[in-house]
């Protein structure tokens, strides 16, 4: 047969909808998750400490405070008051804000002191803590956001003094951002090399043990070889693969955490625990796809596309906060696992004291519960006779070997 034979089946050409279909997804998946960053309802979390004692009948401190509140700056941002600098410092470590403005407790005085200073009197200095560690987007539009609020502040204020910007913002990083992090992104790509590697190594599984059973073709450059398959069922041969998969997973993690701390110098606050976690993702990562592969068939490896990669990216939060994200996307990184995944690893990363616990069970979850739904489905199949081999396949089934041989039903 020729090319051109094959080519002029119309039902060849219906593959083209599988790749209109990769391309509506990936640009909804890559763009969708990305391109809204300003829609109504997507507020950074701020924290506010106002720690103004006031100055006889002024509190300036306590005024701004209430604008952030409940008045005109209320809405531009997801303010979080809490009672001191170190309540903030809290927040911002903890990944549950990404920045925090500090009103100083001398700030009402100061604020009335500059209309009697003769000259040109010095503005109020106010500090706004920022979190490198979080990410750039993160990290930005929360500074920016904070800059910009009390820009407008400082121009109201100034209309009431002789001063016409008396408020001084101060940029000060909550921590230094290790070298060699990716500028904050390191837990983003660590991740993503996890989340990939198992995806991969379960196709190349997936297609490796399927070729040793007899259940698919083997081929290495020119050569192909096939044989009858091995009287196995569709159980046994999941529980083999998803065991290969677990063991890869020792190795690759080692591998990959061996590679970006010791040979690339990526900093790690807890380098045992990153390297457990490593290998749960990993696992989690590979087994899941495989579960869908002995479910569906092929189209197990689009649908696990779709879920680790074309949806689990965007909605990781890795390079923009779950808060910047269309409500779509803030749903499903709640649920998938990248999201928790990319949260384990920037606390294991780097000095921050999140919800470690909470990421490794959902993580955790996703692999045992894909692994019993993948053992429950394809026990049904045996049971009902839903046999992996054909009726001609079945009449020359290669034998059993014995116990020390390579193979066992």
């Amino acid at each position: 047969m020729r090319a051109i034979s094959l080519l002029r089946s119309p039902k060849i050409w219906a593959f083209t909808l599988i790749g209109a279909v990769l391309a509506l997804v990936l640009t909804a998946g890559y763009l969708g998750g990305s391109l809204d960053t300003g829609v109504p309802g997507q507020r950074v979390p701020i924290a506010w400490a106002n720690a103004d004692r006031g100055d006889g009948g002024h509190d300036f401190g306590a005024a701004l405070t209430e604008q952030v509140r409940t008045g005109g700056q209320a809405g531009a941002a997801h303010w979080l008051p809490v009672e001191d600098e170190a309540a903030a410092r809290r927040l911002l470590t903890g990944g549950t804000a990404y920045a925090a403005v500090l009103i100083p407790p001398d700030f009402s005085a100061r604020i009335a002191a500059l209309g009697d200073s003769p000259g040109a009197p010095s503005p109020v200095r106010v500090t706004v803590l920022t979190n490198p560690i979080a990410g750039p987007a993160a990290s930005g539009t929360a500074t920016g956001t904070a800059q910009a609020v009390l820009a407008g502040m400082s121009e109201t204020l100034g209309g009431k003094l002789p001063v016409a910007d008396p408020l001084k913002v101060t940029l000060v990083p909550v921590g230094p951002v290790p070298p060699h992090s990716a500028g904050g992104m390191a837990a983003f790509y660590y991740t993503l090399v996890l989340i990939l590697t198992g995806f991969l190594l379960a196709q190349v599984l997936h297609s490796a043990v399927d070729g040793v059973l007899g259940f698919a073709p083997r081929e290495f450059l020119h050569k192909r070889a096939t044989h009858p398959p091995f009287p196995i069922n569709r159980v046994q041969t999941l529980l083999a693969k998803a065991a290969l998969m677990i063991g890869c997973s020792i190795v690759a993690a080692t591998v990959i955490e061996a590679v970006a701390v010791f040979a690339l110098g990526m900093p790690a606050e807890h380098p045992v625990g990153l390297w457990l976690f490593s290998m749960l993702a990993v696992a989690t990562a590979g087994v899941l796809p495989l579960v869908l592969l002995a479910v569906f068939g092929s189209p197990g490896a689009l649908l696990a596309t779709v879920i680790l990669v074309v949806l689990g990216v965007p909605s990781s939060g890795g390079a923009f906060p779950p808060e910047l994200q269309p409500p779509l996307f803030r749903r499903l990184g709640d649920v998938l696992p990248m999201r928790h995944t990319t949260d384990a690893t920037r606390d294991l990363i780097f000095p921050v004291a999140a919800d470690l616990t909470g990421s490794v069970l959902v993580v955790a979850a996703w692999l045992v519960v894909s692994l019993a739904a993948g053992l429950a489905v394809t026990a049904f199949y045996d049971r009902t006779g839903r046999h992996r081999t054909s009726v001609q396949e079945r009449g020359r089934l290669l034998p059993v070997p014995a116990p020390e041989g390579q193979y066992q039903s």
